[in-house]
Formats: structure tokens, C-alpha cells, sequence
């Protein structure tokens, strides 16, 4: 995948931690502006219990959903019980006293077309479900009974704490992971952020149902909680059901939880800590612990230095330690750990020369920030992105389902609820004085830092995970370096942003142009639906067939790291204009996606394929992507099990797809001059497939698309000659069995069973089985067995060939183990389907029709679905109707022939992989294969 950002540590780990109680006062915000096709009505309450309370109703919402927040979390466990809040997380949903069977509300939400899911975060715990609307009464009562009577049973207490191990042991290969338990061991031991968050089955060894009892009624009441409800149904009868099945929560008057900010004290000396990786990384981390951010979300402190930190055009950290060859990325986020406090992250993927030089990147990043510090405050830069800000409010995709509502309760949770929904996205006036108050701490005695690479210097072993670290504290030479800082006078503030939008007015219906040409293909639809000033484009440029090579797989790696590193000043202006793109290069094919307001997103794609082919690296900067690269190819035996499992199945599913490190062995040869002569003639034959989708004109988008067109400068071949995906045939009653030893501690099994078309009544079928069979599955092989964290099924599709698929991952048992359940299991799962009742039955066939009837929620969806329908379907501008009219003629009979059909080992098709891990036997099977590359030549791809 060619994405930014790259680095891993770019997750989503801002967390929404402060009380209303810390905000005196509302601030001043800019005037919301609603967009004229926006129909959502908000309401926010206080139920007498104490419970806040924020609805949204909107006719176009394709399900329900809802999220309770709960103002507690990791940090609040006992000392003697750690991890005992995601254990609580776990016991809750095992049933109450009004719905006692323990799987019981996940059945209801899975054959009603839904989802429902927990975590627990620092310092809240988050219960989320999304069901089709005429469901969402019944999830509501549901939910509610989990805080009024919940039963925490004997009986499943010892199998929650396995589930819970199995949970923390899917990450024993995971360096960031590794990385922030190293951290918790350095963290002051008084502090909660020196427990461990997880839990296992050591630290929750004396957590029977009746701790668990206790820590929920002296922890969980109405007064901490928040919830959030979204839907089509109305807000009056949306706020009867709240009223109704959430008021009988005990308010229990709890006191407010104090949590000070003692895990990381100033001190004035070199806190430093070299960690052992599992893959080959070389990643620095530097933290700072900060004042609490929600309380400023007007003017977004936080947000704002991160934004200059990760800037990654010129005169910025992240283009001085690039030059310097100091680093392949850089990135800052925020931890807002607890409603009093946080820590500022930043992080840096080291060159070889980085990793030699690490007092050097430090010193550069102090450097950065004492340069910041005395400049002038960038009030241009503020006021583009609260400019943006502005448009997204208005005219962004709020989004549904569970996403919106957990951002909407905890929003309510912590911000006041006046403007709990604009508090993460309105910038208001811009404040220097918080800003640069929340700069002064970013600085070397409130720091932390972190290193993980091959070879450091390790001297203790981390509890958990056995993390090989050393930790030192130096205020020598080193340290007043960080102190006192060269002074870099190639520094600068972000100069005019180029892909910032022009007018926003909304335009008038056009009619829809089109282009069919032999190597260019547009379809044009100016937006009827969303009248919001926002365009989308994606495009795709499809090689021909004889480019499916290993040789090319590896070479398109190397490319994809180059333009990824080389397109990152752009891309950060892009971000700040306000334009989402994506962007991946693999043997399929090179595709872009984008979308933004007015014209951006045109101009972004543009540019992007003027650089494609023409783009220049220096020797040094190759040498840096190129290790890099080689580093993510080692990496790849540390993937976790089952996304290998994933590959593997793929790679023999698919006619053109290699393992990531396929052709490692090839690597070290590789030169600039190998990649872009590879991408040249990639792009030299083949098809651009375009859709432009919303607020541009039929000639604005049509001369775009051939600028884009004229920089790749393909010229056509005939459609036989183009690479399309194809995928294995298998015949009736075969299956094909890939193994292989893996790394870790983790064996995984994945079976993918084919049906045989994709015709309408196939599709229908096979959606109401995967709704179906999924709880079952789960239920007996995970929470019964005990199997493993990993387990599911599902029904999906690659491109036109539809599949059932079923996967488990466990550090307990070996692959065969896993296989030999699975299949048991499997072999009674038609005659369940059978013995479903008919209103059961109508329940699936209703699940299944709401995710058919989804409506695209931005314009960018409904690119994409144009898109999908276009070129990877055929034109089938039909399809989803006529889906939608098979499945009133699905019959629970004609889903038991093909579920049977599907499974039964005389007429299966069937690709199983079974992976074995280091720490369990190799499996007993017999492989179909010994060589896959030479074994699919002999195979038909269709």
C-alpha cells in the first residue's frame, strides 16, 4: 500500500479525557453553518441519574447505533487486579437478569445485520453496537440491563480471563506494544500508568466474579457515564426509549476519580531507554508529559505544534532530518491520557545514519522547537487550517453507525454539552499564549525517550512481553546539547499552502459527460445528492499482463516507499487543505483516491501524476528508502498469524499476488536506476479508468482527467492483454492445503470455501449465511473452546468471486487442532441453519437487506461505489437492485443447499492454511504444493 502518513506510530491514540467541570466557561466558537442538505437534529439531556445524553436523528442514517462511555478505565485498576477494568469490559455482556443467556444481546445484534463491540482506553471504558433501525429499541434494552442488573456468572469467569490473555498475547510480536510496556516499567510505580492495561491470566490469577461485582458498583455509575443514540427514528422517540430503559440505572453518588500526573516527574538529566525489537525497526519515540488539552478545544493547542511537528514541507523537522539523512518519517500525536493531563509523542523512523546519530536527531528536534519557540506565532498557518476546519463542519461526512456514536458520547462525556458534537472539530480564535504555554513543555527534563533497534545495548527484560531494554540517565554532554541546541537557521514557518480550495459556492446540476477511449475511460457525475461544495476523484491505471512478475512485485515495493517519501511535503499541504486521499501501487495497478472541497482534489491528482514518472531521488536519499524497505520486507515474518494466514490464502486465490518478502533475497541488488526503469514500463502500457464525482463542471473534470492521462502517457493495448484479477478455479470436492512454520507464539488456521457465481441470488444467500453463522462460530470455538482471541466467519468477496470464510488464531493450540474444531464444528453448521425459526429466519433476511440498502454517506463513497460498478463490475449499474430482488426470493431451504454445498468436503472448493507457530508441533498435513509460484503455473485462473 503506498499510504500517508507511514509511520506506524501515526495511530489514532488522542483520546477525548477531559470533564466539563475543568471548563469555566463556554469559548467563543465561530457560528456553526449548516449545509443545506444536512438533516440532522440534535438533542442533549441530562437524565435525573445523572447520565448525559446526546441523540441524533437523521432520515438518511443506514442503522442505528449507540455508545454508552463510562468515565473509567485502565488506570483506575487495583494494583492487586491488573487489567481488572477490560476484565469488567468482558463480564458485563454475560448476561442480566432480564436477558440471562450469555450470548444473548450478541445474537440479537448479529441476525439483526448488526455489530456490537467493547474496549476499555486509559481512563474510559466504551460499550458500541450498530443494528438495522427496526432492531434498535430491543439493543437499547439490551444495553441498558448490562448497568442495571448484570449477572457477572461464576461460570464464565475463567474463560473471560483466558479470552482476556489470548487478547494481550495476539501483541507479544507487536514493537509498539513492547515499546509502551517498557515505558509502563519506567513510569513512576505509584502512578496507574505503570500497570499493566491488558491484563493476563497472572495479573487477573485472583479476579473471580465477585471482584469483578465489586469494582463495578464502586466504580460504574450513571454520573460518569454518557451515552449517545443515532438513527432515522425521531428525536422525541428517540429520547422516550433513553428515558425509558436507561433512567432505572442507580445513581450511586460515586465521588469524582482523582488522578494526578505523577508517572513521569521533571528531572533534569538524559532519560533514555534501548529496547531489543522483534522486527527490523529502528523507531525513536520522545514523550512529554503536557497539560490537559480538551479543556482548550477552541483553540486546540495540542493539535496546532503537532501540525507544525509532522509539517513536512520546507523549512520543517521533518524536511531538516531528512536532509540530514537522519530519518524516513517523523510523526507527533497526542495521549490524552486523563481529563488532568497528557503527553505530546514524537516519533522518528531512523536511517542507518540516524540510528548512529541519535543524540543528533534529538538535538535537531530541540532545535525545531527553541526555533518555534522564539518565532513569530505562525497565525496564517492557524487560521488556513480553522479555515478548513470551518468546511469540514459544514460539509465533511459526519459519518454513522458506531464511529459517530462513539465520538459523539464521549464528546458528551468531557466537553460541555452545549457543543459536545462541534468540540473536536470547530477551531475557534486563535490563543498564542496557550500555545506557546504548551510548548514550554516539550522540553528535555519532561522527556522520555525511547529506542528500538537491532543490536542496542539491553541489560534487564520487561515483565510481559520479555522485552530486551536498557535504561540509563545521563546529564552529561548530551543532555546540555538538548538544553542548549545548535541553532539551524534553515528552519522556517509553513509558507502559502497550493492546494488550499478557491470558491465553495455550490454549483448547479450539469448533465453527465463520458469518455470511452482505448486507454482512457472516464465517468462523470456531478453531484444531486449531497449539494456540498466537494469534489472526489479516483483513478486507476491497470498495466498489462506480462508486468505480474516477482521481479516487478519487488521492484514496485521500492517504488512505493520512493513516492511515498518524495510526495510528503505535498501530501502534508494537501492534509491541510482539507483533501483525503489514499493512494497504493501493487501489481494490479496504481490508484488514487481523493476527495476535498472545490477543485483540490483534481489539483492534488495532478500533481501527483506529474510526479509519478519523473520524480528524482539523490543517491543518499535512495540508500535511505532502500534499507528501509529491505527492513519492512525482514519485517514480514513477524506479521501477526492470522494476516499471514490472510496472504498465504490470497497468494494462492489470486492469480498475480506474492508473499511481501517473496523476493527478499533480491533486495540488496536493487538500484534507482532497476525501480525507475521497472515503473516506466509498468506505466507504459495499459488503461486509466477515472470517476470524477461532485463540485467541478463536465469540462473542468474531463481537461483534468487528460492531464492526468498525458503525464502517465500509456499508450493502449487490447482488454485480453490487461492485467484484470483472476481468480483460482477449484474443482468440486478439492482442497488446497498451503503450510508453513511462522515466528511467535501464535498458530493460526484460515479456511476460504468458494461459491460458485456471482449472481444475484449467490450474493443475497451468502450475506444472509455470513449473518448467520457468524455468532455460532464465534460462541462455540472462541468463548466454549476457548480456542483462541482471534476467531471469526464471514462471507465476502474477491471482486466477482464470492467466499465463506473462517480463521482462528491461538497461542494455546497448534494449527491442526484449530483445523480439526473448526471442521467439526462446520460440519453441523447447515443443520442449525435449518432449525432457525421462521421469525429467525426473517430476522437474517432483515439484516441482510439493511446493509444492501446502505446509502452512500459522502460524495467520496459514492465515487467509490461508482467506481466499484464501472470497473470492477462491468457497468452493472444495476446490481445492488438486483441483489436486493434475489433476496426477497432467498428461502431458508435455498441458503441450506448452498451452505451445504459450500462446506460438505465431496463438493467443496477450498483453500486451507495452516500456519504453526514456534512453540507448538509442526502440522500433520500434507501440503498440495511445495514450490507455490511453479504449482500455479500448472493452475487455471479464470
Amino acid at each position: 500500500m503506498l499510504r500517508i502518513p507511514s509511520l506506524p506510530a501515526r495511530i489514532a491514540v488522542a483520546f477525548l479525557v477531559v470533564t466539563a467541570s475543568l471548563i469555566a466557561s463556554l469559548p467563543e466558537l465561530p457560528p456553526r453553518v449548516v449545509a443545506p442538505t444536512d438533516k440532522a437534529e440534535f438533542r442533549r439531556f441530562v437524565l435525573d441519574n445523572g447520565m448525559r445524553v446526546i441523540l441524533v436523528s437523521d432520515p438518511n442514517f443506514n442503522k442505528s447505533a449507540a455508545s454508552v462511555a463510562v468515565g473509567v478505565g485502565q488506570i483506575d485498576d487495583p494494583f492487586e487486579h491488573v487489567g481488572l477494568a477490560h476484565f469488567l469490559e468482558h463480564m458485563i455482556s454475560k448476561g442480566s437478569e432480564k436477558y440471562p443467556e450469555v450470548a444473548d444481546f450478541t445474537d440479537y445484534i448479529t441476525t439483526n445485520g448488526g455489530y456490537r463491540n467493547a474496549y476499555t482506553a486509559s481512563d474510559r471504558t466504551n460499550y458500541l453496537f450498530e443494528v438495522r433501525h427496526e432492531a434498535l429499541e430491543g439493543a437499547l434494552d439490551r444495553t441498558a440491563q448490562m448497568f442495571i442488573s448484570p449477572l457477572f456468572p461464576d461460570e464464565v469467569t475463567e474463560r473471560e480471563v483466558n479470552a482476556v490473555h489470548n487478547e494481550a498475547m495476539r501483541h507479544v510480536q507487536n514493537d509498539l506494544r513492547r515499546m509502551l510496556n517498557v515505558r509502563r516499567e519506567l513510569y513512576n510505580p505509584e502512578a496507574g500508568e505503570s500497570k499493566f492495561s491488558t491484563g493476563n491470566k497472572d495479573t487477573l490469577a485472583n479476579a473471580n466474579a465477585d471482584v469483578v461485582r465489586e469494582f463495578y458498583h464502586q466504580t460504574y455509575s450513571p454520573e460518569r457515564m454518557a451515552l449517545a443514540v443515532t438513527s432515522d427514528k425521531s428525536l422525541d422517540q428517540l429520547e422516550g426509549y433513553v428515558r425509558e430503559y436507561f433512567s432505572p440505572i442507580k445513581r450511586l453518588d460515586l465521588p469524582t476519580l482523582e488522578r494526578k500526573p505523577i508517572f513521569l516527574p521533571e528531572k533534569a538529566t538524559l532519560r533514555m531507554a534501548t529496547i531489543e525489537p522483534v522486527k527490523e525497526v529502528r523507531l525513536l519515540y520522545l514523550e512529554f508529559p503536557i497539560p490537559p488539552a480538551r479543556p482548550e478545544f477552541a483553540t486546540k493547542p495540542d493539535e496546532f505544534i503537532l501540525s507544525l511537528l509532522n509539517y513536512a514541507g520546507p523549512g520543517g523537522l521533518v524536511d531538516a532530518l531528512k536532509a540530514a539523512d537522519l530519518a524516513t518519517d517523523i510523526a507527533g500525536f497526542t495521549w490524552d491520557r486523563t481529563s488532568g493531563y497528557g503527553s505530546i509523542f514524537v516519533a522518528a523512523d531512523l536511517t542507518p545514519h540516524g540510528a548512529e546519530n541519535v543524540d543528533l536527531v534529538m538535538e535537531k528536534t530541540f532545535a525545531y522547537l527553541d526555533f518555534l519557540r522564539e518565532a513569530p506565532f505562525p497565525a496564517d498557518y492557524y487560521s488556513d487550517q480553522a479555515r478548513i476546519a470551518a468546511l469540514k463542519e459544514t460539509y465533511e461526512d459526519r459519518g454513522e453507525g458506531t464511529d459517530l456514536a462513539v465520538e459523539l458520547a464521549e464528546a458528551a462525556l468531557y466537553y460541555p454539552l452545549e457543543v459536545a458534537e462541534r468540540a473536536g472539530k470547530v477551531w475557534g480564535k486563535a490563543d498564542e499564549a496557550t500555545y506557546r504555554r504548551f510548548l514550554s513543555h516539550l522540553r528535555p527534563d519532561n522527556m522520555l525517550v525511547t529506542f528500538q533497534a537491532k543490536g542496542v545495548p539491553t541489560d534487564r527484560t520487561e515483565e510481559i512481553y520479555g522485552s530486551a531494554y536498557a535504561y540509563t540517565e545521563d546529564d552529561g554532554e548530551v543532555y546540555q546539547r538538548l538544553v542548549n541546541p545548535s541553532v539551524d537557521t534553515t528552519f522556517s514557518l509553513p509558507a502559502a499552502n497550493p492546494f488550499l480550495p478557491g470558491e465553495t459556492a455550490i454549483l448547479p446540476e450539469r448533465p453527465l459527460p463520458l469518455i470511452d477511449e482505448p486507454n482512457l475511460s472516464l465517468y462523470y457525475a456531478q453531484d444531486v445528492e449531497f449539494q456540498r461544495p466537494r469534489t472526489a476523484i479516483q483513478f486507476r491505471f491497470v498495466p498489462t499482463r506480462d508486468q505480474g512478475t516477482a521481479a516487478n512485485d519487488l521492484l514496485l515495493r521500492f517504488y512505493q516507499t520512493c513516492i511515498v517519501d518524495y510526495l510528503a511535503p505535498a501530501a502534508t499541504n494537501a492534509d491541510l487543505a482539507g483533501v483525503d486521499f489514499s493512494a497504493e501501487v501493487d501489481l494490479e495497478g496504481l490508484r488514487l483516491n481523493a476527495s476535498g472541497f472545490s477543485d483540490s482534489p483534481l489539483r492534488f491528482a495532478e500533481y501527483v501524476a506529474a510526479q509519478l514518472l519523473t520524480f528524482e531521488l539523490s543517491p543518499e536519499r535512495f540508500a535511505s528508502m532502500k534499507e528501509l524497505t529491505i527492513r519492512n520486507l525482514q519485517s514480514y515474518a513477524q506479521t501477526e498469524a492470522f494476516g499471514l494466514a490472510r496472504d498465504y490464502s490470497t497468494a494462492v486465490l489470486r492469480e498475480y499476488f506474492f508473499l511481501t518478502d517473496h523476493s527478499l533475497d533480491q533486495a540488496a541488488n536493487v538500484t534507482w536506476e532497476n525501480v525507475q526503469a521497472a515503473v516506466r514500463d509498468f506505466m507504459a502500457r495499459g488503461k486509466l479508468e477515472v470517476v470524477v464525482h461532485g463540485h467541478v463542471t463536465p469540462d473542468v473534470a474531463e481537461a483534468s482527467t487528460r492531464r492526468i492521462a498525458a503525464a502517465i502517457g500509456a499508450q493502449s493495448v487490447p482488454e485480453n492483454k490487461l492485467l484484470r484479477r483472476k481468480h483460482l478455479a477449484i474443482k468440486p470436492g478439492e482442497t488446497v492445503v498451503t503450510t508453513d512454520n511462522i515466528e511467535g507464539v501464535n498458530s493460526t488456521y484460515r479456511a476460504t470455501y468458494l461459491l460458485p457465481d456471482d449472481t444475484p441470488l449467490t450474493r443475497a444467500t451468502a450475506t444472509v449465511i455470513g449473518n448467520f453463522m457468524r455468532t455460532p462460530y464465534f460462541d462455540e470455538l472462541r468463548t466454549n473452546q476457548q480456542l483462541g482471541y482471534i476467531v471469526g466467519s464471514a462471507s465476502g468477496a474477491s471482486r466477482d468471486q464470492w467466499l465463506l470464510l473462517y480463521v482462528i488464531q491461538s497461542s494455546e493450540f497448534d494449527a491442526d487442532t484449530q483445523r480439526a474444531r473448526s471442521e467439526a464444528f462446520l460440519a453441523g453448521l447447515p443443520e442449525m441453519l435449518a432449525n432457525v425459526t421462521d421469525e429467525q429466519w426473517t430476522t437474517l433476511v432483515a439484516g441482510a437487506r439493511s446493509e444492501f440498502e446502505e446509502k452512500s454517506k459522502s460524495i467520496a463513497e459514492k465515487a467509490g461505489r461508482m467506481f466499484s460498478q464501472a470497473y470492477n463490475h462491468d457497468g452493472d449499474w444495476s446490481r445492488r437492485a438486483d441483489t436486493l430482488a434475489a433476496l426477497d426470493q432467498v428461502t431458508k431451504e435455498d441458503a441450506v443447499v448452498m451452505l451445504q454445498a459450500a462446506l460438505d468436503p465431496v463438493t467443496a472448493s477450498s483453500i486451507v492454511v495452516l500456519l504453526s507457530s514456534n512453540n507448538h508441533a509442526a502440522t500433520e498435513a500434507e501440503a498440495s504444493f511445495a514450490n507455490r509460484e511453479d504449482w500455479k503455473m500448472t493452475r487455471t485462473y479464470q
